[in-house]
């Protein structure tokens, strides 16, 4: 709840035009993936986050912000399910906001994954635990 708070508050001051931010605050949105593997859609809401791909399928769940930052060009945040369900291969969902209506979402298979997202060991690891799912989408709302 403290992230969430931070969150809204990090928004304000920011003062964001309305493209991925609620009424409240709060960052939500609906993602439509694009292309095969990436088909379905991401749903972030205030207090719950789903996440259906054709290969995961991670149900409403309450979420924790590992990262928020609204203060560029590009926003980016970055959640931790708390209950991702035993079918939800990436329980860490990084969002990015590319241009106009387009967006990166990356899932990642723990947190330590996303932690390490940059080392060059992790990057284009070909261990099975160290996949992550990229994909792009469009924001529907």
């Amino acid at each position: 709840m403290r992230a969430l708070m931070v969150l809204a508050v990090c928004v304000s001051i920011a003062g964001l035009s309305g493209s991925a931010v609620a009424a409240d605050g709060v960052f939500a949105g609906v993602f439509q993936g694009t292309g095969r593997a990436c088909s379905g859609a991401l749903h972030v809401r205030a207090n719950a986050i789903e996440w259906n791909s054709s290969y995961s399928t991670c149900k409403s769940t309450a979420y924790e912000v590992l990262e928020s930052h609204t203060d560029t060009e590009h926003e980016r945040f970055a959640f931790r399910l708390k209950k991702p369900g035993s079918q939800c291969r990436y329980p860490v969902i990084e969002v990015e906001h590319d241009s106009d209506y387009n967006w990166n979402v990356n899932g990642y298979q723990s947190l330590e994954g996303f932690e390490k997202k940059d080392l060059p060991d992790w990057s284009n690891s070909p261990l099975p635990e160290r996949q992550t799912l990229s994909c792009p989408m469009i924001k529907q709302d």
